[in-house]
């Protein structure tokens, strides 16, 4: 992902929407790029992330796959930073705390969150306006499973 501080300042250029549930998955899906390479067990995780998320559980595999490839597209495009602005843009207020939850969720490795993703989490509790308490939470019940 390069300089997380340019997540928040890249201008979104992508001609793609993203509804409200995509977003949430675009969030998880750039959350693997957060240490600057995306491993096997990202991908792992992310998958999981998704299929067990209420939100899509109507989804047939199919439309999971169109929905990541569209994801693909606009990273291919625009650059991942670009797909993390459309989805802030995109995101509703009733699926922030799941998207941040998800994020971190993909980043921690072995029961914390390496220095290189720091960065990103902190940048997107900030762009998905999550209290700092809220947030600390969330992160302390991720790191003891």
């Amino acid at each position: 992902m390069g300089n997380n501080n340019e997540v928040l300042e890249t201008e979104t250029d992508s001609l793609a929407a993203l509804s409200p549930e995509e977003a949430v998955a675009a969030i998880v899906f750039v959350a693997t790029f957060a240490d600057g390479e995306v491993t096997e067990e990202e991908i792992d995780v992310f998958n999981d992330i998704l299929s067990n998320l209420e939100l899509y559980e109507n989804y047939s595999d199919a439309e999971m796959q169109a929905m990541v490839d569209k994801f693909a597209d606009i990273y291919d495009t625009d650059g991942i930073e670009a797909l993390f602005n459309l989805a802030i843009e995109s995101i509703s207020e009733d699926w922030v705390e799941t998207a941040f939850e998800a994020a971190v969720e993909v980043v921690i490795l072995d029961g914390i969150i390496p220095c290189a993703a720091e960065g990103f989490i902190s940048n997107l509790q900030q762009a998905l306006g999550i209290d700092d308490q809220v947030a600390q939470e969330i992160i302390n019940d991720l790191m003891v499973v």
